[in-house]
């Protein structure tokens, strides 16, 4: 698969080139460099507490003092962005300095851009829900209330755009694999199903990464009012779904990510007043192909149908069924030493999204819901957004969980529903 993604890259470096390397004009930069490097950013500080007292973690879930400071601009034919972020996070008493973006990007032929560095990607049709979209996300910024911006994490990364008369093509190559930031009990308490129990901060752990790349490519085009895509992806589970071989009978195994392969294809198109979404992926583990190893997960079929509409004005309306379809379920059955914790052959999810803005657009209220049948599981997040002016903004929301078992997804994180509120000012 790697061969034949690298071999889409080489096309779209060369096919149908109007312009080549002779043609990339590399003057002018004392020309620019004056008004290079403009300096923009924010500052924003955020608290949150557990609904209730967890035996688990302390009450205080999100104590947060942030500065962002960006800067873009382009010196000659080569465009750059820089993002960085300076946070204190007081829950777990760290300073961490982030670059959310430090990336270059250029045009070396007319229908070929070039973007290299570190940059936050995203592709794929659904709202958050990331069937062919296996770039990094922050799980934990997600449900402790951080900025919906936060759940796409950054990676280091080579990407390729190729327009053509075809279709035009994206290939992102990360040198070295970048997980989630996924859930590891130092935050948020969640199932371990190792111990048979949830597990809280004295339990954290971090598991073994992988020391190899990833590869994700995108195929897309509009026919009409249509839009069409297909992806591929080659790399790892984004966060670890799988247990290491032990290297001694006396060393307990260890979480990691299993090997991974996707393929899959999404479409868009207004449909009367609304706009439809579908998108179906495989996941393959390549590792595990019948299903019958304990430590490993098993492949799945992935779908997901949605729609979107205005039911009035300034109120907008979404809903999307998903369905996880496990391949060789009984195989799963037979050889796992906790069937019982296993997921249905089907878990279904359906998610409903309401969002309205005030006629002035300085006051936003929404409602995000999941909920899975199958599990009898869902998370709710009704969240507040006011701007005071240009400068000043405030934000509120809810983290809800519920479930009738603690080792569904949703089920596990029912000692950590929190509320949140986060002040910014803009520069």
């Amino acid at each position: 698969m790697r061969q034949m993604l690298l071999t889409f890259a080489l096309l779209a470096a060369t096919a149908q080139a109007e312009d080549g390397w002779d043609d990339w004009e590399t003057g002018g930069w004392e020309a620019e460099a004056e008004s290079a490097f403009p300096l923009y950013g924010f500052a924003e500080f955020g608290v949150g507490s557990r609904l209730e007292p967890s035996p688990y973690h302390e009450r205080i879930s999100l104590s947060d003092a942030r500065v962002r400071l960006e800067t873009d601009g382009q010196l000659s034919s080569i465009q750059y962005t820089a993002k960085g972020d300076l946070l204190y996070d007081g829950v777990l008493d760290e300073w961490d300095a982030q670059a959310r973006e430090l990336s270059l990007g250029f045009s070396p032929r007319s229908n070929l851009d070039v973007k290299l560095g570190r940059q936050v990607m995203t592709w794929g049709t659904g709202d958050y829900l990331f069937l062919n979209d296996l770039f990094a996300k922050d799980w934990q910024a997600f449900f402790i209330g951080r900025d919906n911006e936060y759940l796409k994490a950054p990676q280091d990364a080579v990407r390729l755009s190729g327009y053509f008369d075809w279709a035009n093509v994206e290939l992102a190559w990360t040198p070295e694999f970048t997980p989630d930031n996924y859930l590891r009990a130092e935050r948020l308490s969640l199932f371990n199903p190792v111990a048979g129990s949830l597990i809280g901060e004295a339990q954290a752990f971090t598991a073994l990464e992988p020391d190899e790349d990833e590869l994700a490519l995108r195929v897309y085009r509009n026919l009409g009012s249509l839009e069409l895509a297909f992806y591929g992806y080659d790399g790892y589970t984004k966060s670890p779904m799988a247990l290491s071989e032990p290297d001694a009978p006396t060393v307990n195994p260890q979480p990691t990510f299993a090997p991974l392969r996707v393929w899959g294809a999404s479409a868009r198109s207004p449909v009367g007043t609304g706009l439809i979404n579908a998108e179906v992926a495989y996941h393959d583990s390549t590792e595990d192909s019948e299903g019958n190893k304990p430590g490993l997960p098993n492949s799945q079929w992935r779908g997901l149908l949605g729609y979107e509409r205005e039911l009035m004005a300034r109120l907008t309306a979404s809903v999307q069924l998903y369905l996880e379809h496990t391949q060789n379920h009984a195989a799963l059955l037979a050889h796992s030493p906790n069937p019982e914790w296993e997921p249905e052959q089907n878990r279904t999810l359906v998610t409903t999204h309401l969002s309205w803005r005030d006629a002035r657009d300085r006051l936003t209220l929404s409602l995000f819901g999941f909920y899975s049948p199958s599990d009898r599981d869902g998370h709710l997040r009704p969240a507040l957004d006011y701007r005071f002016d240009d400068h000043l903004s405030l934000s509120a929301g809810l983290n809800l969980f519920f479930g009738e078992e603690a080792h569904t997804f949703f089920g596990q994180l029912e000692d950590n529903q929190n509320a949140y509120l986060r002040m910014r000012y803009s520069f």
